[in-house]
């Protein structure tokens, strides 16, 4: 099992590596856009969202949260708000920023994008995935100071865990890429051209996008394999759409 992960581990190096040589190749992305737009990812999601996160839901030690438990659908609807809000309120603030600095070009939304993204799939992915190569690796040497840690319906998961569910979370994060590329797009054209109907798609777009894994998350959708297809089908028809708007208004 631990082999498949380091598998997923690379794969999602390599993609994302690879996302990033070719956009610099064939598109000239500026990487200091890059950069910031991973700062912008890093500062919105994983310091101001978490900290309103604490203040409002007050998650416990062992990680139970009383508004998921009690009202799940408050919680569902507190979550995708957040991170919609956050998210695509970092990138509207970043191009208002480099529009004051230099005319906006069509690189920069696709170098935000892969910082954003591009970190994004470090945090929730990598990490994800070499937190559970190091608890499997303990589960099955059972190392006591790991076992007493866990908590019974923790180790079932993780002794239920299948091969493809391992490759389902590596491929999860390649659409999340994909989204982030497509959210910054509508961004990046509501402040070119400001048109601020194409902000609030982009928060509609990213509450969106989060609902089949909100829904998973509380136990609503409990098929992971139709969570993905329906982020593939998702992805594909925002994709065709942001198409056929902007395609023709760099």
């Amino acid at each position: 099992m631990t082999i498949h992960i380091i598998i997923t581990i690379l794969l999602l190096l390599a993609f994302l590596i690879g996302s990033i040589w070719y956009t610099k190749k064939k598109h000239q992305i500026n990487l200091a856009v890059l950069g910031l737009g991973a700062v912008a990812f890093f500062v919105s999601s994983q310091i101001l969202e978490k900290l309103v996160h604490i203040l409002v839901l007050h998650p416990q030690k062992d990680g139970s949260i009383a508004l998921l438990r009690d009202h799940p659908l408050v919680y569902i609807i507190y979550g995708l708000a957040m991170a919609a809000f956050f998210e695509e309120t970092a990138r509207l603030i970043f191009f208002k920023w480099l529009e004051k600095k230099r005319s906006l070009e069509k690189a920069d939304a696709l170098a935000y994008g892969l910082g954003h993204g591009g970190l994004e799939l470090i945090f929730l992915g990598l990490t994800s995935l070499i937190n559970l190569y190091i608890v499997l690796s303990a589960v099955q040497t059972q190392n006591p100071q790991v076992m007493q840690l866990l908590s019974e319906n923790m180790l079932k998961t993780i002794q239920s865990l299948s091969v493809w569910q391992i490759y389902l979370l590596g491929f999860e994060r390649i659409l999340a890429l994909g989204f982030q590329l497509l959210l910054t797009v509508w961004v990046y054209q509501a402040v070119r051209q400001k048109k601020w109907i194409y902000l609030l798609a982009a928060y509609g777009l990213h509450a969106f996008f989060d609902l089949a894994p909100s829904l998973a998350q509380v136990g609503w959708l409990t098929n992971p394999v139709l969570v993905e297809v329906v982020l593939a089908l998702e992805l594909v028809l925002v994709a065709y759409g942001t198409k056929a708007i902007f395609c023709k208004k760099s």
